[in-house]
């Protein structure tokens, strides 16, 4: 017990010290830039111009950050007051040149990169602007040069200080400033309403709500979406905003503006109360995103089982609301095959969607992130965009598709459930990999399984039977025979083939519209299958058309032929 006691006061010590030590080292800082602050401020003096006084004063606001004011007097005796508020951190040192103009000697600052981080104030402060340079007034041209290698003398200082001001260290002490700091601003005509709010089981996660006047915005996103190298002042007028894009651009904030969805945007606006929680607002934000990115790979789900991956895109989209339009989704998966049923709900218009699709032929790479007005949803896109998606919109078959949606509340939630679908993606591809390598088969192992495969099309119109069996008078033959029927005719096409002639490299499975089928090509596409329509002779041909009612259906068939024509060989 006394060594744990005494190891635990040993570290209390320590955090005491070094607290002590940072605190000295800050205030002999501080001493020091007042010292050299003091010395400028003995140097302003009233200085006198053919028409105009100008009488100035340096104030020390805190630390670092200054009001320099001129008062105009003409000869009439009648004044105007210039403030001007600035970091000397901000200010280029090399950039502060005294120089001669007409009547008086002026000493110019610059701020580096010339952005406009000084406000400058008139007409008693109802008129506010943003600039990137002032000048100060020298007696003489002595005292112009003074004051200049006074003000240059001072910056290092100045900017040690502003790196040392803040001492954040991790992602709770950032967002604990974000939340006291990001707080109401008053402009000249109006006061702006700002607040953030958190959520304890998405600590990464913050609601910005603003009131301009009437209007109400809301913006709701992860921190780790947003870009820090993106954080930017933006200065409009009396306006002084902190910009902030997302990565690569990504509609990942959600928007509200008087308590209604607006739509999903790349960047968002922060308004800063004055010029120092400005600047300690852009570093903030600059530092909180790499450490809400370690926060958001913390918390995230576990995908290593198919029914976790599963599990956690079903909850995230079983009920979607946007646009004035509800989607209740529901992903359900027997082996690889996956059944999306997507119903949506707007005013009186009820449609439901059945998209039926083998998980391996999603392009797990070309799984996107969109949004549409109000929506946003993940596309996803099959292997070299084959229609591979079968489609029934209220029971009713529709064309094959390439692509489906999947809609999501918050792109948060859209991320995670990208990468769950790319985790039950993998699962299959692995498990369809160690299938690859199919034994050899014979003709009548082969026939057997066709048989299987090959069944009746029965449309709205029109009906296809289809059946396959060996072709007796010659060897390793197959005969193939399709009838066709619809109200006004019936027509029965036979095709004779041998498993020599195939092309493995030309057995295909294709789709048009509603309509899939398994090609069964010739080796150099020569004209080799013979034919036969309501048994009279036709021309030779060079592949056949089995028409199946689904993808895997045309797949397997392709499989088949293709195992055969492996051992013919």
């Amino acid at each position: 017990m006394y060594r744990l006691g005494s190891a635990l006061n040993y570290r209390i010590l320590i955090i005491f010290l070094t607290a002590l030590i940072t605190s000295n080292q800050t205030h002999s800082q501080e001493a020091s830039l007042q010292k050299k602050i003091t010395i400028v401020q003995e140097l302003l003096t009233s200085v006198e111009a053919n028409k105009l006084t100008f009488n100035q004063d340096l104030k020390t606001i805190s630390p670092g950050y200054y009001d320099y004011s001129v008062v105009e007097v003409n000869g009439k005796g009648q004044e105007e007051e210039t403030i001007y508020s600035f970091a000397l951190s901000d200010i280029n040192k090399n950039g502060v040149r005294s120089y001669t103009k007409k009547d008086v000697i002026l000493i110019e600052l610059t701020v580096s990169g010339k952005q406009k981080l000084i406000k400058k104030t008139t007409d008693g402060g109802s008129k506010i602007s943003y600039q990137p340079t002032f000048v100060m007034y020298g007696l003489n041209a002595d005292n112009g040069r003074d004051l200049e290698n006074a003000l240059e003398d001072a910056i290092p200082d100045a900017e040690v200080l502003e790196k040392d001001r803040l001492s954040l260290t991790g992602f709770e002490d950032h967002l604990n400033w974000l939340k006291d700091n990001v707080g109401n601003v008053n402009l000249p005509k109006e006061e702006v309403g700002q607040e953030i709010n958190t959520q304890p089981e998405r600590p990464d996660f913050i609601v910005l709500e603003q009131i301009l006047g009437s209007k109400k915005k809301r913006f709701e996103f992860n921190l780790s979406v947003l870009n820090p190298n993106s954080v930017n002042y933006k200065i409009s007028g009396e306006e002084f905003l902190i910009e902030v894009g997302t990565k690569k651009g990504v509609a990942g904030i959600k928007y509200f503006e008087n308590d209604e969805l607006q739509g999903y945007t790349d960047q968002v606006l922060f308004y800063a109360s004055s010029l120092a929680n400005g600047k300690s607002l852009h570093r903030v934000l600059r530092g909180v995103v790499p450490l809400a990115e370690s926060k958001f790979d913390e918390t995230e789900p576990n995908f290593s089982k198919i029914s976790l991956a599963l599990d956690y895109i079903n909850s995230k989209t079983g009920h979607v609301e946007s646009d004035g339009m509800t989607t209740a989704q529901n992903l359900v998966l027997t082996d690889h095959m996956a059944t999306l049923i997507s119903k949506e709900n707007e005013g009186d218009k009820n449609e439901e969607h059945e998209y039926l699709f083998n998980l391996t032929d999603i392009n797990k790479n070309g799984i996107s992130i969109k949004e549409k007005r109000t929506r946003l949803f993940l596309v996803l896109n099959t292997n070299k965009s084959k229609a591979f998606i079968s489609h029934r919109l209220n029971g009713e078959i529709e064309n094959f598709e390439k692509e489906l949606l999947i809609y999501f509340d918050s792109y948060e939630d859209a991320l995670r459930g990208k990468i769950a679908l790319q985790a039950l993606i993998d699962n299959f591809e692995d498990n369809e990999s160690k299938n690859e390598n199919l034994s050899a088969i014979d003709l009548n192992g082969a026939l057997s399984l066709l048989k299987k495969e090959i069944n009746q099309i029965t449309g709205t119109d029109h009906q296809i039977e289809q059946h396959i069996e060996l072709l007796e008078s010659e060897e390793s033959s197959f005969k193939f025979t399709k009838i066709e029927s619809n109200s006004k005719k019936i027509t029965e096409v036979v095709y004779e083939f041998s498993i020599k002639d195939l092309n493995e490299q030309l057995l295909e499975v294709e789709v048009s519209g509603k309509r899939a089928w398994a090609e069964i090509g010739t080796k150099s596409a020569e004209k080799v299958v013979k034919v036969y329509e309501d048994g009279e002779v036709q021309n030779y041909v060079n592949h056949i058309e089995i028409e199946t009612p689904t993808i895997e259906n045309a797949k397997n068939i392709v499989l088949i032929f293709k195992r055969l024509a492996e051992s013919i060989d």
